[in-house]
């Protein structure tokens, strides 16, 4: 069925559908060392996540938009829900690796939306089985390699976190109203910490009590108490904002 169909069976002659595309990419602007609840500075030299389909959702009485997402874009791929309040009517599809340090600035790809005031992005996550052996990631869900500081003491520390099947980022800030003129780049950004509510994605965290000493890292992975603070953390929306750039 083309696009005009659609449209025309789906939409109310007021209504404008207009679909757009627009470039997605890793935005590490807001990537910044930040401190913890414990006092902990942290400074990220690898930020790494495994992610699936961005879902990008809008507001307001947009059924019909999305009975219209689901005539163009295949139910494997669409999930139309209320996430965050919103539907689904965008959608950036695949299987991705967003890396905020070596990656800043690569595009993922080209999210098709339907035109609208949007106000969330769903992030699905899942594990990097495609990678070699030998990356840490392969397997994995999120890395991250770095240091905390606290009172003149500084520890390095390697972090690789596992989330379950299905989990996902339900919406992350997303404000933007996109019409059929809409152009620029959208930006997926990761924060370490949340202005607005104080938190930080390593709270919780006592690097000092984790320290195997000699020098050697604090490592965080799959069954660790701390393994589960930043994994819960990890699927906050307030660490993610998708903005145009």
């Amino acid at each position: 069925m083309s696009l005009a169909t659609c449209l025309a069976l789906a939409c109310a002659p007021s209504q404008e559908a207009a679909r757009v595309e627009l470039p997605v990419v890793v935005d590490a602007s807001r990537l910044v060392d930040a401190t913890t609840d414990l006092g902990w500075s942290i400074h990220l030299e690898t930020a790494r996540i495994a992610t699936g389909d961005l879902e990008f959702t809008i507001q307001g009485e947009m059924h019909a938009l999305a009975r219209l997402w689901d005539l163009l874009v295949p139910p494997a791929v669409a999930h139309p829900g209320h996430y965050a309040g919103g539907d689904v009517t965008g959608a950036l599809p695949g299987s991705f690796v967003l890396d905020w340090i070596v990656g800043d600035g690569d595009e993922l790809g080209r999210a098709e939306l339907l035109a609208g005031n949007y106000h969330g992005c769903n992030i699905a996550f899942r594990r990097a089985d495609e990678l070699p052996a030998d990356d840490p990631l392969a397997g994995h869900t999120a890395q991250f390699v770095g240091t905390a500081s606290k009172d003149g003491q500084e520890l390095a520390f390697a972090a690789v976190l596992d989330l379950d099947l299905g989990a996902a980022v339900i919406g992350a800030p997303f404000d933007l109203d996109i019409d059929e003129a809409s152009a620029g780049t959208l930006g997926v950004q990761l924060r370490l910490r949340d202005d607005t509510s104080g938190a930080a994605l390593f709270d919780g965290v006592d690097f000092a009590a984790l320290d195997p000493g000699a020098g050697t890292p604090v490592s965080i992975g799959p069954g660790d108490p701390a393994h589960n603070l930043v994994r819960r953390a990890l699927q906050s929306h307030v660490f993610y904002t998708v903005a145009p750039l």
